[in-house]
């Protein structure tokens, strides 16, 4: 998490600092990155880093987690609106989330960091970070679908929904195959869990 202080900020040099360290984590290597490299993009003196945040693990944390938070609020609103059935709104959400996080180049070379480059330990703690949000959206679809009579009124929906998240945040680790379609087997996955929360006559 970033420091107090950087949330004092105006949101005009908030901004400016997260879009130049954007920059800078889109066009090198995350092992390469360095914090003058990021100070001098976002023209802010090397001192006023560590008032802000204390490494650059930590501000690539909290870039995921402004990422996130953008995503999770298109994501509600297709829940909210939908008219779908389970497995066309997730295919939807799948659909949409893709072109989100490849609406443009900055945005596909940070999830390549994020996927590719990080340390292992700072991508567990933006999971980690992901997780209620993720949560807080499986459950409002699977209420959705409880309450038009689709799904069962006796399931957890907390345990259903932290399946689903579990599954979904940690997809990359279903196969290592090259060029293992991970759209089809998010969709394999939540068909199967309809089948299981399904309500039958």
């Amino acid at each position: 998490m970033p420091k107090q202080t950087f949330f004092n900020l105006s949101s005009e040099k908030k901004n400016r600092i997260v879009q130049g360290a954007k920059e800078v984590f889109a066009h090198k290597h995350y092992s390469k990155v360095t914090i003058d490299s990021i100070v001098e993009t976002a023209n802010i003196p090397k001192g006023s880093f560590y008032q802000y945040f204390y490494n650059k693990d930590d501000l690539f944390k909290h870039i995921f987690s402004d990422i996130g938070t953008d995503k999770s609020n298109l994501l509600f609103g297709i829940t909210t609106e939908s008219t779908e059935s389970f497995g066309e709104l997730i295919s939807r959400m799948i659909s949409e989330s893709y072109k989100f996080e490849n609406r443009d180049e900055t945005m596909v070379a940070l999830k390549d960091r994020f996927l590719k480059e990080c340390p292992q330990s700072v991508k567990e703690e933006i999971l980690a970070d992901l997780m209620p949000t993720t949560m807080k959206l499986f459950e409002t679809i699977i209420e959705v679908f409880v309450a038009k009579g689709d799904f069962r009124e006796d399931i957890d929906i907390r345990a259903a929904a932290f399946t689903l998240t579990s599954a979904l945040l940690n997809i990359e680790k279903y196969s290592d195959e090259e060029g293992f379609n991970y759209g089809g087997a998010v969709i394999d996955i939540c068909s199967t869990m309809e089948l299981g929360l399904a309500k039958y006559d």
